[in-house]
């Protein structure tokens, strides 16, 4: 399995302490059946974060693999492994813009932050390049 990890991601994982967790979220429904992958840099159960599917509530039997100085944590339960495993990093950071027009720049500016919410980012994981999980998704076509 090859690991393709983005800048943003890579970054992330790094200042994170360098570890990922993978396993499979599945889910039914009316029309089906899909599974995704849930990840992130901690284990399962271990923050309020990593505990709020109930796929992260479940035992696992993790796997690991080390490549390019991160180490990923894997559970994808009877499957076989993905060709490539994509990493990426989203989410949003809340950013103050000001503009004083003509006045001047003050000394000191006290923002409030109630009401605000912290800018939090997540690591997303694609299976062989696509968002839902499977033996019979065929790996990305290279150019």
């Amino acid at each position: 399995m090859r690991i393709v990890t983005t800048a943003k991601a890579a970054e992330y994982i790094g200042a994170n302490g360098g570890n990922v967790w993978v396993w499979l979220d599945p889910h039914r429904g009316i029309v089906g059946s899909h599974v995704w992958l849930e990840t992130h840099c901690e284990p399962p159960r271990s923050s309020r974060r990593s505990t709020f599917t109930r796929a992260s509530r479940r035992p696992h039997r993790f796997r690991s693999l080390e490549q390019d100085g991160l180490v990923l944590h894997y559970d994808f339960g009877n499957l076989s492994e993905p060709e490539e495993l994509h990493v990426d990093r989203k989410g949003w950071r809340r950013v103050l813009h000001y503009d004083f027009g003509n006045l001047s720049e003050p000394e000191e500016l006290h923002v409030d932050r109630k009401g605000w919410r912290r800018g939090s980012y997540r690591l997303e994981a694609y299976w062989n390049g696509s968002v839902f999980v499977g033996d019979d998704i065929p790996p990305p076509v290279r150019p």
